[in-house]
């Protein structure tokens, strides 16, 4: 089985990320917990309305004001209503402030306020203002009485109080072909569908269920230890073969990733046997069959379009779900000291190979770094066996981006490399981030076999134009509207102690598109900073707990 490492500062980062969720028990938003689509807003009892002139306030009204919630990227949302305005701030963010109907869309941070031990909550949710993130949206008073405003309010703990929950309940009552709507439910062990009124669509009857996408679902059978694809009806529409592990749950560009253990697994399957487990025996992985037999583990990769048809055939060693019309494909190349090393290309949706095998980085970077957005990709050269060595370390190797024709970008520089996806390169709204460690001299000047590592950032537009060189900025991120949050560091002077270890001072800014600094000198000897909310929203530029207007920056 392939192994992956990551640095130092790349698992320093996950354990970080992971803090507020383990601490709190809940989460943001995403699209697992709420879709696109109109919802009813209860709270205390009573609904989110407007008044005549715009604001808002909780009251039992026979018909309600519904919102169109959709999403703008990571937990960001706006509620649009039907007649084109947005739910919204125009004041001050101060204890208090009414929340309002505004002209232009506005953005909120939504709130899963779902626990591991509470699954009544599933619908529940708090808003906060980016911009003001301690600030919560509660009904003033904690009262549920008819004409109970609705404001924003100081509430630092993420998990609101019952004043600040609210339910968010389909508006929507029409058949839904897709099944995007449907939650699934457990009766005596087995799963099934559920539609947005509570009916049952589907009668519970798998051992597992994921929620439907583009009217597909992936199923699971434990006897046959695989996994199959059913309709909207619940007729099978693939037999269960699948490796579910390997295999998607969600489609894109209405095709679905699938991959089987095996021809030889495959084929007991349908003669009856059923997947135990797989084992290590050197390099190697067998499958290991109910029945004892031991088969070769030789997975295959490709994609099922939403009728089951295997419309890419299962011929690629490994492959990444499509983003952006185009899909990571591996080739295996080989084994050296444990580990397994392939090339990368890339397809379009009919299965042609655009962008040949010719990439690495697979032991190095998970997919977000390996497939496109916005037209973009990384690329990393390809080092083969004499990037992995007998230590247990992986090399790093050069990287750039380029687009979806196979065009260089932001070329790869051999004195440059990356240690982890999170801060290397990254891009947003016509920003690219180029993060790049290299060898320094004593000053932080590049020089080829300077005295030690550090790193440098770039700034370029979408056609690979170099907007500003930032020498002394080590860690940076697109933050959307085309601002970026840079971190000051340089390898010399005043150090401070920062989780038991020494750091150099250092201190956060933000640059425009140009290049222009629009906030300067802010949260110094945060080294925390990326790993709390960050973003660009309703004219604000926001990040560990603070704001600030853009236009009136200092």
């Amino acid at each position: 089985m392939k192994k992956r490492f990551m640095s130092i500062l790349l698992i320093l980062c996950i354990v970080l990320t992971l803090m507020p969720a383990t601490v709190f028990a809940t989460e943001w938003t995403t699209s697992n917990t709420i879709i696109d689509d109109w919802y009813y807003l209860r709270c205390m009892n009573n609904y989110l309305n407007l008044t005549a002139d715009g604001a808002a306030e909780l009251r039992k009204l026979s018909e309600n004001e519904a919102f169109y919630v959709e999403s703008k990227g990571g937990s960001q949302y706006t509620l649009k209503m039907k007649d084109g305005r947005y739910l919204g701030l125009d004041d001050t963010r101060k204890d208090g402030a009414r929340v309002k109907a505004v002209n232009s869309p506005y953005i909120w941070l939504i709130h899963w306020e779902a626990t591991n031990f509470n699954k009544e909550k599933s619908d529940i949710f708090s808003l906060r203002p980016p911009e003001a993130i301690k600030m919560v949206v509660n009904a003033s008073g904690k009262k549920n009485a008819d004409g109970t405003s609705i404001i924003i309010w100081t509430y630092e703990k993420l998990a609101a109080p019952n004043h600040a929950e609210f339910r968010f309940i389909p508006a929507t009552t029409t058949a839904d072909p897709t099944g995007k709507r449907w939650i699934t439910y457990k009766e005596n062990g087995l799963v099934g569908y559920k539609d947005q009124s509570g009916k049952v669509v589907i009668k519970a009857q798998f051992d597992d269920a994921e929620k439907f996408s583009q009217g597909i679902a992936r199923v699971y059978d434990k006897v046959k230890g695989a996994a199959a694809y059913i309709d909207t009806t619940g007729k099978l529409i693939t037999p269960f073969k699948y490796y579910s592990a390997a295999s998607g749950h969600i489609a894109y560009d209405g095709l679905m990733r699938v991959a089987i253990y095996g021809d030889d697994v495959v084929k007991a399957i349908m003669n009856g046997d059923g997947v135990y487990s797989t084992e290590s025996v050197g390099n190697n992985t067998v499958v290991v069959m109910k029945s004892g037999k031991k088969l070769k583990f030789h997975p295959k990769y490709g994609f099922i379009d939403k009728t089951g048809k295997e419309v890419i055939p299962l011929q690629f060693d490994e492959a990444y779900s499509f983003q952006d019309g185009m899909a990571t494909v591996l080739k295996f190349q080989g084994h050296q000291y444990g580990f397994s090393y392939s090339k990368i290309g890339y397809i379009d949706t009919t299965g042609k190979l655009v962008i040949p095998y010719k990439y690495g980085g697979d032991n190095n970077y998970d997919g977000s770094a390996l497939s496109y957005k916005d037209g973009l990709t990384c690329f990393f050269e390809y080092l083969g066996k004499e990037g992995l060595s007998s230590d247990g370390w992986v090399k790093n190797p050069p990287g750039g981006i380029m687009d979806k024709t196979g065009k260089v970008i932001v070329p790869s520089n051999p004195d440059r490399w990356y240690y982890s996806n999170p801060f290397g390169l990254q891009w947003k709204d016509g920003i690219i981030v180029n993060c790049y460690s290299t060898r320094v001299n004593a000053k932080g000047v590049p020089t080829k076999g300077g005295e030690k590592e550090w790193t440098l950032t770039e700034l370029y537009d979408y056609s690979g134009k170099l907007i500003k060189k930032l020498d002394e900025y080590v860690s940076a991120m697109p933050m959307g509207g085309g601002y970026t949050l840079a971190l000051h560091q340089v390898p010399y002077g005043p150090k401070v102690k920062y989780l038991d270890t020494e750091m150099y001072e250092g201190y956060w800014t933000v640059f425009d598109r140009t290049g222009k600094i629009v906030v300067d000198n802010v949260q110094k000897n945060n080294f925390y900073l990326l790993n709390s909310a960050y973003g660009y929203a309703n004219g604000y530029v926001y990040f560990a707990g603070e704001s600030y207007k853009v236009s009136e920056s200092k």
